[in-house]
């Protein structure tokens, strides 16, 4: 049920509040009522064992009939609704992400004024590969309604886990994810798009997505990475790319540490990659390329990436028929009073 202009707090602390005045109210009342008879009799030992009619039982009944009049009164005001099946259901979002799992996510992007800083810190830098698995985790924790299929790519591309809604063992799997499960020598994008297309060819969602995140060239495919980004499009499946790192020289662990320091050691490298390659791809899936040159840049394209399909769902669910309920709590309100009026005027009626 919908509560309109009311946080979940105010609701409870509002019937809060009813429900001790009510108390209160009940209390006062027994304590009044309790000991003042509405016909005093000059001796009470006349009627002490004189047994209590029906009218003597209910004579309380117009108040009690009062106060629950009252109750649904108050719950009627607060509108309560109820959004029309057929047009309030939430549509989840079917998305596999790709992602590369090859040798250069070892890569690391940083500025030496940066590194400098972090290992004057006593902290390690992190690579393109823990960055990525971070925003993931982030990404999967933030779902609520969408499946989400995870395929990783090195030379050869493979399952996670299919297309599912859970949550817990999607991040229980990104936790024990090594860079070296799989053989990164190679960079098989179009292997990786065959199989994240291949999970949602059997998905029923309106909105079918596939987020390539790889860092590199294309090289060892089977298939032409275009190709599947042209079979996407023809079964309806938006293809999103993510470039990942910097094209300038980048730094990886060589295995060893500084004898004096005991620190990683690094070396850097030539970054090969094909931004052109990913804006085709894109451009043929139908979606959009996104550069992203650090951890917090990737976090920003994937939320842009969501944002434009997270705002039509939420449309489509504000604009659903609501189903008014306070007529159903204020008719039976407006009926407790009615009968409440008819008993203490008729056959419950108090003297004095």
């Amino acid at each position: 049920m919908i509560w309109p202009d009311y946080e979940l707090t105010a609701v409870v602390a509002f019937w809060v509040l009813v429900g001790l005045t009510a108390l209160g109210a009940i209390h006062g009342w027994r304590k009044r009522w309790a000991h003042a008879p509405g016909l005093r009799f000059p001796a009470r030992e006349r009627v002490k064992h004189v047994r209590r009619g029906w009218r003597a039982r209910l004579a309380h009944a117009p108040l009690l009939l009062r106060f629950a009049a009252l109750g649904l009164m108050l719950a009627a005001l607060t509108r309560p609704q109820l959004p029309e099946a057929e047009t309030a259901e939430v549509e989840g979002i079917d998305i596999v992400v790709a992602f590369d799992m090859s040798g250069s996510m070892r890569s690391i992007d940083i500025s030496d004024a940066d590194l400098v800083k972090l290992r004057n810190a006593g902290e390690q830098p992190r690579d393109r590969f823990t960055a990525g698995v971070q925003v993931l985790r982030d990404f999967i924790s933030s779902r609520q309604y969408d499946r989400v299929s995870l395929v990783v790519f090195g030379k050869e591309a493979f399952l996670q886990f299919p297309l599912t809604l859970d949550y817990g063992v999607m991040l229980d799997i990104l936790d024990r994810l090594k860079l070296d499960d799989i053989d990164g020598s190679g960079t098989a994008i179009g292997n990786a798009l065959a199989m994240s297309i291949a999970r949602l060819r059997d998905s029923e969602a309106k909105t079918r997505l596939v987020i390539l995140i790889t860092d590199g060239e294309d090289n060892g495919s089977q298939v032409s990475p275009l190709q599947m980004a042209a079979e996407a499009a023809e079964r309806g499946v938006k293809v999103f790319t993510i470039l990942v790192g910097s094209e300038d020289q980048t730094r990886q662990p060589t295995g060893s540490v500084d004898l004096f320091t005991g620190q990683q050691m690094y070396r850097k490298v030539d970054n090969d990659v094909n931004p052109a390659l990913l804006e085709q791809i894109a451009e043929k899936g139908g979606g959009r390329f996104y550069r992203s040159e650090n951890e917090q840049e990737l976090a920003e394209d994937f939320q842009n990436i969501l944002d434009e399909f997270e705002k039509s769902r939420l449309v489509d669910y504000a604009a659903a028929d609501k189903d008014e309920k306070y007529l159903s709590l204020l008719l039976p309100a407006l009926a407790l009073l009615m009968l409440e009026i008819l008993l203490s005027q008729t056959v419950l009626r108090r003297f004095p």
